[in-house]
Formats: C-alpha cells, sequence, structure tokens
C-alpha cells in the first residue's frame, strides 16, 4: 500500500468519524433554514409555499382543479393534486420571470442618457421643491443669522447645482439666483427682510415649475425608449432566465406525464359512480393539507 493510498484511507475515516458526530443543525430556526437549502427559487423544493404566498389562495387553486377534473379515486385524487401543484409552480415562476425581464429593463434603461437626464431632473425638482415647502412652513425669515445663514447656503448649493442640469435654461434659474444675492446682502448688513425672503420662495416656485414641464416632456420620450429596449432586453443573455426556463420544461413535461397517467387510472375504471361530484369534494377534504 502507497503512502497516498494509506492518507486517502485515513482522510476518509476522519470524515466518516466526523460525519457520524454531525447531527445537523439543533435549533429550530437552524432546521428551517436546513429545510430551504434546495430552494432557491422554490420550483423543487419540498415546501410549496414560500414565505409570503397566500395559503389560501393555494388552497382554491387546488379546489379549482377538483372541480375541474372530478377525481373519483383516491390515486385521481393524488394526481389532481400533483397537478395543482405543478400549475402553482409554473405560475410562481412566470411572476419570477417577469420579475426578472423588469428588473434587467431598468439596469439597461438606467445606462441611457435619456434616464440620467430624468433622474437629474427629478432631483433638481425635489431640491427646490424643499425651497418653496419652506419658505410656506415659515413664511417670516428667521432674524438670528445663525439660522438664516444655513439656508442661504443651502439655497446657494441648490442653485449651483441647477446650473449643471441639462438643457435648463439659465433664464429659469436667473431669479431665484438674483433673489439669494438679495437675501445674502440683506444677511451681510442686518438681517433678511420678509419681502426679500418672500421673493426666494417665489423663485423656487417659478423654478418648480419649469422643471415639472421639463420632466414630463423628458418621461413622456421616455416611454418609446422604454418599449425598444423592452424588445432588446428579451435577447440578451441572461444566466437566470436561461435557469428558469429549464425549469419551466420540467415543470411543463411533469405536467403532462401527470395527465397521461390521470388517463391511464380513468381508463381502468369501466363506470362513473353517480356521486362523482361528492366523492370528489370528500377526497379533497382528505388531500386538505399545505406543504
Amino acid at each position: 500500500m502507497t503512502n497516498a493510498t494509506i492518507r486517502t484511507a485515513v482522510q476518509a475515516a476522519h470524515a466518516a468519524i466526523n460525519g457520524a458526530k454531525s447531527r445537523g443543525p439543533t435549533s429550530a430556526a437552524g432546521k428551517e433554514r436546513s429545510s430551504l437549502n434546495s430552494v432557491r427559487y422554490g420550483f423543487s423544493g419540498a415546501h410549496l409555499l414560500l414565505p409570503g404566498e397566500d395559503a389560501a389562495e393555494y388552497e382554491r387553486h387546488l379546489d379549482g382543479y377538483f372541480a375541474a377534473l372530478v377525481p373519483t379515486l383516491m390515486p385521481e385524487a393524488v394526481i389532481v393534486a400533483q397537478l395543482g401543484d405543478l400549475s402553482w409552480k409554473l405560475e410562481r415562476l412566470t411572476k419570477v420571470e417577469n420579475n426578472r425581464l423588469r428588473a434587467r429593463l431598468e439596469e439597461e434603461l438606467e445606462k441611457t442618457d435619456t434616464y440620467k437626464m430624468i433622474a437629474c431632473t427629478r432631483h433638481a425638482l425635489e431640491l427646490v421643491d424643499a425651497i418653496a415647502l419652506t419658505v410656506e412652513a415659515v413664511p417670516v425669515p428667521p432674524q438670528e443669522a445663525e439660522r438664516m445663514g444655513p439656508i442661504l447656503a443651502g439655497v446657494e448649493r441648490i442653485v449651483g447645482f441647477l446650473g449643471e442640469v441639462p438643457e435648463l435654461p439659465q433664464a429659469v434659474v436667473q431669479p431665484l439666483s438674483q433673489a439669494l444675492d438679495a437675501a445674502k446682502e440683506s444677511l451681510s448688513k442686518d438681517r433678511v427682510k420678509k419681502d426679500e425672503y418672500a421673493a426666494l420662495g417665489n423663485a423656487a416656485k417659478m423654478v418648480r415649475g419649469a422643471l415639472r414641464e421639463k420632466l414630463a416632456c423628458e418621461e413622456a420620450a421616455l416611454q418609446p425608449l422604454r418599449e425598444r429596449l423592452a424588445a432588446e432586453v428579451l435577447l440578451l443573455e441572461d444566466a437566470d432566465l436561461k435557469k428558469m426556463e429549464r425549469h419551466r420544461r420540467l415543470l411543463e413535461n411533469s405536467m403532462q406525464r401527470q395527465l397521461a397517467l390521470l388517463d391511464q387510472v380513468r381508463a381502468q375504471v369501466t363506470t362513473a359512480r353517480p356521486e362523482a361530484q361528492a366523492g370528489a369534494k370528500e377526497l379533497r377534504v382528505k388531500l386538505r393539507v399545505v406543504k
């Protein structure tokens, strides 16, 4: 026996000993996490319902299958329940696929100049709106320079940002800039007058109106771009979407097999019982267990 073989045997023995010592998770939370280890998208795990899914909705979903297929024997009922489970997973898969496609669409949109311009306009609108709301909430300017100074400093930073907003005419920003200069000059001498303070709020409202119009035009232009990118996103390579498509084929094939099995079971039943509908309800009650 070579040294390598001996080492391999020793390693295997140690692994067996360590494995025997392991009892897995012992806490309730640990066991719950462990039970969900095989569930990433919830397509093939032991837990049919995932957190956030409605058990009552699932029950109604399964009731629909029993009402439509009307099983008369327990084997038929089991197959119908499995069909309902598979259909539930297919519906979940469709939702996950749609969410993933929407996320990819947003990722592609965020790369465009149009989207970046809209984001800039929205941020500018939020800043200017803050000035207008501040003046409305506190219509009298603070008398203390320690309080008024930071307000004007904030307005000055906003005016500087507005100068960088693409396609925003300087004529729109100029009234706010002039009102700011007048307020700063008054504060340097004594205090900001009430009419100068009000002028800041009025100028901010004018800029706000212009930004709202600008944003509406930009968002209207975004819709055709969104539609074009939506078609392109479908052609993008995406590992998650490919994995979901494989799961979809597996689920659909499983449903086909279950339907074929249901036909085989029913073919062995020569006559349907008159109380078939009542029997289906009884079988449904017996199988009323949410996984």
